[in-house]
């Protein structure tokens, strides 16, 4: 009996140490890594055991953490979510249902791949044709809308007659089919230049290339990514009819992270961009120029002595005002640094395709620049007045 009881309380001790220690270490580990990323590319890990405090990391660092993560997965899914949304719910129980799901997943896919040709060719025709032309995008809406509209008739055409002769409902099942279906398929594929945008913004081409091949290699960018995004949609409506809905979302989800993880291995821009949202979500690190004092009896002159820090003694004689901008704030710790680290950290989300020596050679003048940051501690650091945003280079 004593050790029945014996093994029921190590049982119920082991099950409450599991509930109340598993997702804090978990939610610890992703706020250190998020943390050690960042000051592994700035060149400056030596502070992380002097700025890190468990409270720190268990309480609010994890969310913020999460949540980026979070919202750079909505952005590059989005279409797809839509797509999942748009699709499932047709309710309609009837044999026409399962060839309708796969003819509009067949539609959306199209749709989406035609979508960015018309709106990259347009651009280029526009920007090849001599003569300052504006953008017209309700006409490549209208022709993107005509795309799907010519694809729900080729696909459902068969579908529509059958239902029309043994439902009755011409012109309900018309609209229904052809042209609410395309609209909304249509508005999936549009909404794609948003994820899109992450990517084509810091991408950089190597000096001396073409346009052509430019225009090719971004195309056959969207293309990649329109392609993998759209997986987990697909897989989640083809699982509606064969699972349970927790079983359907559960390996959609596990889809997702594996999606990602490929992007990550081809993108090395990605992870530095969650990084960044990270940072800057959490207060981390703070891009926006001020102007800090800092007490001269704490540090010497040779401190701040570079001329990029442009920085002049208070009237008092007792403080350094610093024009910087904070890259590191965790603690008791703050890493300021000088204006210039501004576009050097813009400059390191760039990326080339397949280029890690690109990767490194960024990263690798980030952490130089970093390297005239000076540590300061954060009770004798005062902000005294917000500067006009700097102007960089584009």
């Amino acid at each position: 009996m004593e050790n029945n009881e014996i093994n029921k309380r190590f049982v119920k001790l082991q099950t409450w140490f599991l509930t109340i220690f598993t997702p804090a270490f978990a939610s610890t580990s992703i706020a250190v890594l998020f943390v050690w990323s960042h000051l592994a590319r700035i060149g400056q890990t030596g502070l992380f055991l002097d700025s890190i405090s468990f409270s720190s990391f268990f309480s609010y660092l994890m969310v913020f953490a999460c949540v980026s993560m979070l919202l750079f997965c909505i952005v590059l899914f989005m279409p797809s979510l839509l797509t999942g949304l748009f699709l499932f719910n047709y309710k309609r129980e009837n044999s026409f249902r399962d060839e309708l799901i796969e003819n509009n997943i067949k539609i959306v896919f199209l749709t989406s791949l035609l979508s960015t040709l018309i709106f990259f060719g347009y651009f280029f025709l526009v920007h090849n044709a001599g003569k300052e032309v504006a953008q017209n995008v309700l006409l490549q809406l209208s022709i993107i809308w005509l795309c799907s509209f010519t694809l729900a008739l080729w696909f459902n055409r068969s579908i529509t007659c059958k239902q029309i002769s043994t439902e009755g409902k011409k012109i309900k099942n018309i609209l229904s089919m052809h042209v609410l279906q395309p609209t909304f398929l249509s508005l999936a594929a549009c909404i794609y230049i948003f994820p899109l945008d992450l990517f084509l913004r810091t991408l950089k081409f190597p000096e001396g290339t073409g346009e052509i091949r430019q225009v090719l290699t971004v195309i056959a960018l969207s293309m990649f990514l329109i392609i993998f995004s759209l997986i987990p949609s697909i897989v989640f409506l083809r699982l509606r009819t064969q699972t349970s809905l927790l079983n359907q979302v559960t390996m959609t989800g596990g889809i997702m992270a594996g999606i990602v993880f490929i992007i990550f291995t081809f993108v090395h821009m990605v992870p530095a961009l969650i990084l960044t949202m990270f940072l800057k979500m959490s207060g981390i690190m703070d891009l926006t120029p001020y102007v800090y004092g800092v007490p001269t009896a704490s540090y010497p002159a040779e401190y701040f002595r570079d001329s990029v820090w442009q920085g002049v003694r208070s009237s008092d004689d007792k403080y350094y005002l610093l024009k910087a901008v904070k890259i590191y704030s965790l603690g008791d710790i703050r890493l300021i640094c000088p204006l210039n680290i501004i576009q050097s950290y813009k400059d390191s989300l760039q990326y080339q395709l397949l280029d890690t020596d690109y990767d490194n050679s960024v990263r690798g003048k980030l952490q130089d620049a970093v390297s005239q940051c000076r540590r300061v501690k954060n009770q004798e650091l005062l902000t005294l007045e917000k500067l006009p945003q700097v102007e960089t280079k584009k």
